[in-house]
């Protein structure tokens, strides 16, 4: 058991899950570098805001690269199907938080989509435990896509080659939102259904 532990920490699509998660540390750093900077110190928030965003933009794809190797080599295992909407999870949470702490993004926003993702979270664990399984919605990795997308250009934060990043952050926002709460719906409507199907 501990053997195939090891093993499975070892397979590239693990260890790029995992690099998700060693990311977080940095992010938090620099977000806190940012709080504190005077605003009159704008080249240095700039600066640092894009180091911000192209660190969280090397995590997104982490995400699709993982995937992509445990399917074409088969590399997939129980670590990894943990591992993988974990550091997701832990990733794009932290990230919303910390936006807040810098007055970039409103905190009911991110209350409802880090509640969604706690909410459908334990409903997985409640559906693994009686045994039903609940595939995975599109629309489930369409709100994946579009929060990674919003949080970059949140990241981003100023205004490069006449493109307002905060603002196109902000409507990706409002549309990874949508559809957050849309496939956190539908997974419990799914639930339900499999649950009455199985009864």
């Amino acid at each position: 058991m501990r053997e195939d532990l090891s093993s499975d920490l070892k397979s590239l699509p693990n260890l790029l899950s995992l690099s998700r998660v060693f990311i977080i540390p940095f992010i938090v750093v620099l977000f806190e570098i940012i709080r504190y900077t005077p605003p009159s110190h704008a080249a240095v928030l700039r600066w640092i805001s894009f180091v911000c965003a192209l660190l969280f933009g090397i995590g997104g794809l982490t995400d699709f690269f993982d995937g992509y190797f445990a399917r074409k080599y088969g590399g997939t295992t129980n670590l990894g199907k943990l591992l993988d909407p974990l550091s997701d999870k832990l990733l794009i949470a932290t990230t919303l938080i910390m936006l807040v702490s810098i007055n970039r993004l409103h905190a009911w926003i991110v209350v409802l989509i880090v509640g969604r993702e706690l909410a459908v979270t334990g409903l997985r664990a409640l559906s693994a435990s009686a045994g039903l399984i609940i595939p995975a919605s599109l629309e489930g990795k369409y709100k994946t896509n579009f929060q990674i997308a919003a949080l970059i250009g949140l990241l981003i934060h100023y205004t490069y080659l006449d493109v307002d990043f905060q603002r196109v952050g902000m409507l990706f926002i409002w549309v990874a939102l949508i559809v957050t709460m849309w496939s956190g719906v539908n997974y419990f409507v799914n639930f339900a259904k499999t649950l009455k199907t199985e009864v």
